[in-house]
């Protein structure tokens, strides 16, 4: 009887700390929390509460100690084993959180929560088919887990079952209409399937204030956004949002803009490094980087984001097209670039930028995964290769290393102009051979291939003298090489 009191005021002190938290008072919650374990420091249900609110605060060191000295009471606890989990995932610490998740699944089969997290483990190491059986098993414990659909829809699309995975977006976006994250998925995976008025719709919400993943945000510009208004007689100003490739692939459109929609100008505004080799672009009336204009914009009485405007083309007879080439270099740039050599004349590039969040799949490992092709005769092999691997080229003397040479697209072009042929991986090298009408073969990664070269095709609607070379998933990249060379050899 005489422990009544104290659990009674423990109850309260629970009860006090719960109400602080809804409040989103976790200044004070945090205050009355280490209170109470300076006296009783091996209190269970404190101790958890210490370890959920430093992992959310980012103390991911404290809400480690916490939740290790609360499972030492409790040491097959899911939830405590659950959030060690977590906090060991936010660290980076992958195996550590795996072990947690493991254990705290043994404890608890069925813990959806705990499946849902190691989904999400498995599925940032790429471990797809684990993954999958982990989402799987989280929706058959609780069907209505609307995060764990998502989860599975993304990872759907990674694996490349489109229509899977627009079926789960679909019946997360029932219950939750207003998810602009889920909507943005939608969007890339209709795009890749080729529902192309769907899909650039969705697509719109990469950009939406709502969305915690959106790939950027859109400015507060004076002058209104174009949403297919008369452009007879108008100004509009484009602005570029993503990777070099996105903007040397889509800048067709100011072209057609002028063209198609009668703008009486048309003003980009983009990346620096690509100056040189956008004014190239015909019926491009300026081209102006953020540094042209930090603190005046021109007159313009549109603008748009460059990736929306191809929505406004899809009417059109020819949706994708442009007059190809579109970009060049001139006799003068290309002086400046000799290529030594009397036969066929292949550039090629094997890594894009390394932030990008998928490069480990497109990328090769190393420029040597290339060396099949070297033996074959009468062929001059040059290095388009920029940054990323370029010092490769010291282990292959017969490839001659322009790339690291580089200082802008316009040199990388004044090269490509010169060749018969660009192979190589997902990158905005060979946008820009595409662009130039230069024949180009992609190698393609078999998991989270990108939405702009749809499904199930060895061509690409974009660039008439393109070649894919996608790789499957049970392939290894020198199954894809073995191809491309027996393919040069046919030539």
């Amino acid at each position: 009887m005489r422990h009544k009191p104290r659990v009674a005021n423990d109850l309260r002190q629970q009860q006090a700390v719960t109400q602080l938290l809804q409040q989103g008072r976790q200044e004070e919650a945090w205050r009355k929390i280490r209170a109470h374990l300076t006296l009783a420091p091996y209190d269970g249900w404190f101790l958890h509460e210490a370890a959920r609110l430093a992992r959310r605060n980012g103390d991911l060191d404290t809400a480690q100690r916490y939740y290790q000295r609360a499972l030492k009471l409790a040491p097959t606890d899911a939830g405590l084993l659950n959030g060690l989990g977590l906090t060991h995932y936010d660290a980076g610490c992958w195996s550590e959180a795996e072990a947690c998740y493991q254990a705290a699944l043994q404890s608890h089969m069925g813990y959806a929560a705990c499946h849902n997290n190691y989904a999400i483990l498995l599925h940032k190491q790429q471990r797809y088919h684990l993954a999958l059986n982990q989402y799987r098993l989280a929706l058959q414990s609780q069907p209505d887990y609307t995060e764990a659909r998502y989860g599975i829809s993304t990872l759907l699309a990674h694996m490349g079952q489109l229509q899977e995975a627009e079926s789960q977006m679909q019946q997360v976006l029932q219950v939750r209409d207003a998810d602009q994250r889920c909507r943005n998925s939608l969007g890339m995976v209709q795009l890749q399937q080729g529902n192309f008025a769907a899909g650039w719709s969705n697509y719109q919400a990469r950009y939406a204030p709502d969305n915690p993943d959106r790939f950027f945000t859109l400015p507060k510009l004076p002058i209104r956004y174009w949403q297919g208004e008369d452009l007879r007689g108008k100004t509009l100003l484009v602005r570029t949002e993503q990777g070099m490739g996105d903007e040397i692939q889509f800048c067709r459109y100011l072209t057609r803009v002028k063209t198609e929609k009668h703008a009486v100008k048309v003003i980009m505004l983009g990346n620096k490094s690509l100056k040189s080799l956008m004014v190239t672009l015909p019926h491009l009336d300026n081209y102006l980087t953020r540094e042209d204009v930090q603190h005046t914009l021109p007159p313009a009485d549109y603008w748009c984001s460059l990736l929306d405007l191809p929505q406004h083309f899809l009417n059109s007879t020819q949706p994708f097209s442009a007059h190809h080439p579109y970009l060049f270099s001139s006799a003068e740039q290309q002086a400046r670039w000799p290529i030594k050599g009397n036969g066929k004349k292949i550039g090629i590039v094997w890594k894009g930028a390394s932030g990008h969040k998928n490069d480990s799949q497109r990328s090769l490992a190393h420029l040597s995964q290339f060396a099949p092709l070297f033996d074959l005769p009468d062929i001059n092999w040059i290095s388009l290769q920029k940054g990323a691997g370029e010092e490769e080229i010291a282990d292959f003397p017969h490839i001659q290393p322009l790339g690291a040479q580089f200082t802008d697209y316009q040199d990388t072009a004044a090269v490509i102009s010169q060749l018969d042929l660009v192979i190589g991986v997902d990158t905005s090298v060979i946008h820009l051979a595409g662009a130039m009408g230069i024949p180009c073969w992609v190698l393609l990664p078999a998991w989270a291939r990108d939405w702009r070269w749809l499904e199930n095709r060895d061509e690409s609607p974009w660039y008439p003298q393109m070649r894919l070379f996608g790789r499957g998933q049970d392939e290894e990249w020198s199954t894809v090489i073995t191809r491309i060379k027996q393919a040069l050899q046919q030539q």
